[in-house]
């Protein structure tokens, strides 16, 4: 294991992922250095800088017990890395999606570095805080959360006894988030949807599920977080036809799913897309469907409308009137300047000859009419309909409230393009038309997964429109009580989980979706797999018994492991493939080598690329003699990662 400080004093570059990293701080630091003093923020020179004249009124804003250290929480680094998981995931060898095993606020942090700017949708489902939630994300008992309450002076060390010491503070803090209040819940939301904002593209689209229980305080965080003026919408969710009935005073119908932007969103346009098997005619050599000119039911007499009572031309050259279906004069259904003769056809239709107007495919394809998207959401599914899939993929329902697959595609038809290079929706019922063609594919973000219908809706429409939309879905590792007994029962005895958790329903809903959907698919290049990976603890420094920190807690990583997490910390996200070039030692992604051991066979391949960057941990088996070695001819490629 190689020191820091050396490192350091070899003038290597260092990358250390322990610390808070703040683009705003640094701009500051670097550009306008008179504003920091002692390592803060001076807010009084900012201020003077800013033009901007001291003032004691308050302003609006959104305050709430624990905002500190709920902001302090999005700020600490992370202590984890990803542990790949082959027998769990499906069909992984091509496969650019992912499901993650872990704490969203840990998986949001390790992404961070690759992620950062490029993810094109989130959607979540987060707890709504009802009486029936228990928040499964005890932040409280985070292994960092000692820590951080020190850093705020929340917690102190008795001089005399060397006990710890809660302050009043605290101690409230901690009786609110043992409860189900307003405080607990956005103290648990905001260092989540703070780190969303960094993953989104600039075009990037977050939508959140939610319901009356914190809808209004979401809207306010939100307006915080994302900024008031990128908010889009406030969309009305039908979840039932009827309402439910155990309700004590309204029969409640609906939730909300809650729109943001990141800068520059724009919502693609959506056509209705008629069904080809309705044109089942075929006229001048076209597909074609007929109507009937003639008014029929209500409103078809003259009387009705007397400017649509007017003769047209029949094949012979007489004068046709409309009839009603009563045998009484009656009317068109178009004005004489809206009808065009060569889209009239002649039938028999009960021995009476009959005008039709004709409708072809092809003009239909040229003219399709853009549908103003809604806010109240009526034809998208519902919580029966979402439970009705659960039951036809495993059987029998082991998931409580999941949200439709016909939700989440219509979101995504929303937001993302069907293909690289492919602006233009295909398949049946709506169409999407983008408003710009992207070099690369959209990255669909669920870090709330539940029982998987984010990535079940992301593989079905690809399927049916050819895209090559990924997803990323992160899932903490709930445990399921006995008493859920359907879901606990399958666990152990269909998947036979030792410790039967939530994500293992997640993995298996998706992994079943995949084979559903690869039955029907005609689209061959549709990816219907994914990897698996679970958080595992980073490796630690720890004192041995003369205080000396050289023993090193090991992890079970693998070499390939291990680059992986090089590749992330440099940028490199989960889809980019690496290439063994020493098996165990030596990894290549794109512009970049991943050193896990080294060895005179490696230092001689690296010697030969001089183009290539070169990451390495500082807890790797690296000797100093192999570290000057590489410094000798590649010490500007160099990067250490802490």
């Amino acid at each position: 294991m190689i020191n820091k400080k050396q490192v350091q004093k070899m003038g290597i570059k260092i990358i250390d992922t322990q610390e808070n990293k703040n683009p705003l701080f640094d701009m500051l630091k670097t550009h306008f250095p008179q504003t920091i003093s002692e390592g803060a923020v001076n807010f009084e020179v900012l201020k003077e800088l800013l033009g901007t004249k001291p003032s004691n009124m308050q302003g609006y804003e959104l305050t709430f017990t624990g905002k500190n250290l709920a902001n302090a929480l999005y700020n600490t680094p992370c202590q984890k890395e990803l542990k790949f998981e082959e027998s769990q995931s499906h069909n992984p060898q091509n496969s650019k999606n992912a499901i993650i095993r872990g704490d969203n606020l840990d998986v949001l942090k390790l992404l961070k570095a690759s992620y950062s700017g490029k993810v094109k949708m989130i959607y979540i489902d987060p707890p709504y805080n009802t009486k029936n939630d228990t928040f499964i994300y005890p932040d409280n008992f985070r292994e960092d959360f000692n820590q951080i309450l020190k850093e705020l002076g929340y917690l102190t060390i008795d001089e005399e006894s060397g006990e710890e010491k809660e302050s009043e503070a605290l101690q409230y803090f901690r009786n609110i988030t043992a409860s189900r209040t307003h405080s607990a819940w956005l103290c648990f939301m905001l260092p989540r949807l703070k780190l969303a904002r960094d993953l989104l593209r600039d075009d990037g689209v977050i939508f959140i599920s939610i319901d009356d229980n914190e809808q209004a305080n979401l809207k306010l965080l939100c307006d915080e977080i994302f900024g008031e003026e990128n908010f889009i919408n406030n969309v009305i969710w039908q979840k039932k036809k009827g309402g439910s009935q155990d309700s004590q005073d309204f029969a409640k119908e609906h939730e909300y799913i809650v729109c943001y932007q990141k800068y520059e969103w724009k919502i693609n346009d959506i056509t209705q897309q008629q069904n080809e098997k309705d044109f089942n005619k075929i006229i001048n050599g076209k597909k074609a469907k007929i109507l009937r000119l003639e008014k029929w039911g209500i409103g078809a007499l003259k009387e009705d409308a007397p400017s649509l009572y007017y003769p047209i031309k029949d094949p012979k050259g007489n004068d046709f009137y409309p009839m009603a279906p009563n045998g009484l004069e009656g009317r068109w259904r178009k004005k004489p300047e809206n009808l065009d003769e060569k889209h009239i056809f002649w039938q028999d239709s009960k021995g009476r000859l009959t005008p039709y107007e004709v409708i072809y495919f092809d003009e239909v394809l040229e003219k399709q009419k853009v549908i103003k998207t809604r806010t109240i959401f009526t034809e998208f599914g519902t919580t029966t309909d979402a439970t009705n899939e659960i039951q036809n993929i495993f059987g029998n329902k082991i998931f409580d409230t999941p949200k439709p697959t016909t939700l989440l595609k219509h979101l995504l038809k929303l937001s993302t393009n069907n293909a690289i290079n492919n602006t233009s929706g295909g398949g049946g019922g709506d169409s999407v038309q983008s408003h710009s063609i992207k070099s690369q594919p959209d990255i669909i973000l669920d870090f709330f997964a539940g029982s998987g219908t984010s990535a079940h809706a992301v593989m079905e429409l690809n399927a049916e429109d050819g895209g090559n939309r990924q997803f990323i879905l992160v899932q903490i590792d709930e445990p399921i009580s006995e008493e859920k007994k359907s879901a606990y029962d399958f666990c152990k005895n269909e998947l036979h989980s030792k410790e039967p958790f939530i994500s293992d329903i997640t993995i298996e809903r998706v992994k079943r979706a995949s084979q559903n959907i690869a039955q029907k698919c005609v689209n061959e290049n549709a990816d219907l797999g994914f990897k698996v990976y679970k958080l595992e603890d980073k490796t630690k420094l720890i004192a041995n018994e003369q205080e000396c920190l050289n023993l090193v807690y090991q992890n079970t990583l693998t070499p390939l492991d291990k680059a992986r997490n090089l590749a992330l910390q440099s940028g490199k996200t989960l889809d980019k493939d690496l290439k063994i070039v020493f098996e165990n030692e030596l990894y290549f992604c794109e512009d970049s080598y991943y050193l896990i051991h080294c060895t005179k066979e490696i230092l001689e391949h690296l010697r030969k690329t001089p183009n290539a960057y070169i990451f390495f941990s500082m807890y790797e088996d690296i000797s100093l003699e192999d570290l000057l070695n590489l410094q000798s001819f590649a010490k500007e490629r160099l990067q250490c990662v802490v």
